[in-house]
């Protein structure tokens, strides 16, 4: 291993090793498992994770994400202020969807079709539309870097695969992710590399009540690496 990796590395990845080494794994039947988070579930039991909503790393000092297929990878939820802006946001920006509820669910990397861009002004990212008025969302700097340095840390990054017959999941491989630019991530988010992800509705149609499934930083695997200082690829049986 590295000579620069963190103390808990040894442990947490001799975790992850043995689980890489076992394969297939076939999920329990006790219908705990179920829907397509079931993969980051069970991988959580096998470390003996308790489930964790709070803005903590989960093994040790590591942030545990699986990863399976080509879908972007979240990184943490934060909602825009202030609050209430999402009612604001998907009354002022949203469309009609099949069931006659206003939606707002986009991602926003650059300058999106609908108009949308990432703005920086001098201690905050704001949301604005190019095309109309309406809602300006914001997060403080040392919100979105607190989320970071506090959750995201260390990162491992477990990619895999899901087996509906039978229904399992294999653990393929596993990098390990350690001291984020700090100073480079507001820069990425700018420039598109990380995706800010609205996901919002209302529950009948325009002014009723908001149904907000979070708003997420998102981004691909492949673009992990450029925004931390170091990676190491744990080996199955080896860590």
């Amino acid at each position: 291993m590295p000579a620069n990796l963190p103390r808990s590395a040894t442990a947490s990845f001799k975790k992850i090793a043995e689980i890489l080494e076992a394969g297939t794994w076939a999920f329990p039947t006790d219908g705990k498992y179920n829907g397509s988070g079931a993969p980051g579930r069970y991988l959580e039991d096998l470390l003996g994770i308790k489930e964790n909503n709070a803005d903590s790393p989960d093994l040790n000092d590591w942030e545990i994400k699986f990863h399976g297929g080509t879908a972007l990878l979240t990184l943490f939820h934060k909602d825009p202020e202030p609050k209430g802006i999402i009612k604001e946001v998907v009354n002022d920006y949203g469309w009609t969807d099949a069931q006659g509820r206003i939606s707002f669910r986009h991602t926003i990397s650059g300058q999106t079709k609908r108009g949308f861009c990432v703005l920086n002004e001098t201690d905050r990212i704001i949301i604005k539309n190019t095309t109309q008025s309406g809602a300006t969302p914001y997060w403080l700097h040392n919100t979105i870097l607190n989320a970071l340095s506090s959750k995201l840390r260390r990162l491992i990054v477990i990619e895999g695969e899901m087996h509906s017959n039978p229904r399992s999941v294999t653990y393929k491989e596993a990098t390990a992710y350690w001291e984020p630019d700090i100073t480079g991530f507001i820069q990425a988010i700018l420039e598109g590399v990380i995706c800010v992800d609205f996901d919002a509705r209302t529950n009948e149609g325009r002014g009723s009540a908001i149904r907000n499934h979070g708003t997420k930083f998102r981004i691909k695997n492949d673009d992990i690496a450029k925004i931390y200082a170091n990676k190491h690829k744990i080996i199955a049986g080896i860590g």
